[in-house]
């Protein structure tokens, strides 16, 4: 009988979602996590399935302690740089999104047999060894994040796991189910250090060319949402065609996307910046015509409930034949930008 590890990491932490912009997020982080998770799967572990938040995996080729613990340090590191990172860059104040920066991932081992079975096309293991993985996704581990060995895992190993290992046992249908588990929160400690110590890079935008200001009858939340949600863009603005970007990806700052108007494609990338009292979203592009830079920041100060004052601010950095042209092409966008505002007044009420 042939015999496998069964490798499972399971992402933990997002709070109970009470909107579709909340759960349509989740799945989207999720997703980029998961996708995370196997791009840094250094054993080439196969994957069985995708169990909600959890990945399960297994392989008949049996890593050594040292091979297991690196790719469980390479997957802990670079899911907490990524969900560190998403939270400096976010510009969505949705629940799903401010709380994967608290998102916690957990690793469960085990080693024994390998059946399979096969239904249809579809071939994957089953019988007790899996069923006993899953049971210990329910255990009584105190700690977020850990690595937890079964006992014939931690027995495989038993010449190299060392002792800052904490053995455990509990009752799985009326018999006693042994497991180990090792600690691993110093890794997102130390992600979060090594954050904190580099210098935010921002770009330098100082006095506005031009500001238009507006107090819309709509929930903060609301215009935030028509604003920075690319796939609702249409709606209130008439100068494009279409806007080309990812649907599976939460827009960020940096994200890029592709608004095609008329007369060509621009590529405008998301930008932000950083405020207590206020929901700032703007965008930056270099493609137009006369005009080496682009950018404008929408910021939106909540009045109260259903009242939102709006003010928008225009940049513009001008090529030598712009700044000829400075007055008409300020005096054009501006006008532009304010039939935009009138629009997305209206779809917000």
């Amino acid at each position: 009988m042939a015999e496998a590890l069964y490798f499972m990491p399971d992402i933990s932490g997002f709070s109970q979602f009470v909107n579709d912009t909340e759960i349509e997020h989740s799945v989207h982080i999720i997703a980029e996590l998961l996708e995370l998770l196997l791009d840094n799967n250094t054993l080439n572990l196969q994957l069985v399935e995708i169990e909600g938040d959890a990945l399960f995996m297994f392989s008949t080729k049996i890593p050594s302690y040292e091979e297991l613990l690196g790719q469980t340090k390479t997957m802990l590191e670079e899911f907490h740089k990524h969900t560190k990172e998403y939270d400096t860059k976010r510009i969505c104040n949705c629940g799903s999104c401010k709380t994967t920066i608290d998102l916690d991932l957990k690793f469960l081992v085990h080693y024994g047999e390998l059946t399979m079975i096969k239904v249809k096309n579809i071939i994957k293991p089953y019988g007790r060894e899996v069923i006993q993985i899953h049971r210990l996704l329910k255990n009584q581990v105190p700690v977020k994040e850990y690595i937890l060995f079964t006992e014939n895992m931690h027995t495989l190993y038993q010449d190299t796991v060392g002792k800052n290992w904490t053995k455990k046992t509990e009752i799985y249908d009326l018999q006693n189910l042994n497991y180990y588990y090792k600690v691993l929160d110093n890794i997102k400690l130390k992600v979060e250090e090594e954050s904190q110590k580099e210098a935010e890079k921002n770009e330098d935008i100082t006095i506005p060319d031009a500001v238009i200001n507006k107090t819309f009858s709509a929930n903060i939340q609301k215009i935030h949402r028509y604003v920075s949600e690319l796939k609702y863009r249409h709606i209130w603005d008439k100068e494009i065609e279409r806007i080309d970007f990812n649907e599976n990806e939460v827009n960020r700052v940096g994200t890029e996307h592709n608004c095609v108007l008329k007369l060509g494609t621009l590529k405008f990338k998301t930008i932000s910046r950083p405020s207590k009292d206020s929901l700032i979203y703007g965008e930056k592009t270099e493609g137009m015509i006369f005009i080496k830079k682009f950018y404008y920041l929408v910021k939106l100060h909540s009045i109260d409930l259903n009242t939102t004052e709006v003010s928008l601010s225009l940049y513009l950095e001008y090529t030598f034949l712009g700044r000829l042209m400075k007055a008409s092409i300020l005096k054009r966008i501006t006008k532009m930008w304010q039939k935009k505002l009138v629009l997305l007044n209206q779809v917000t009420q």
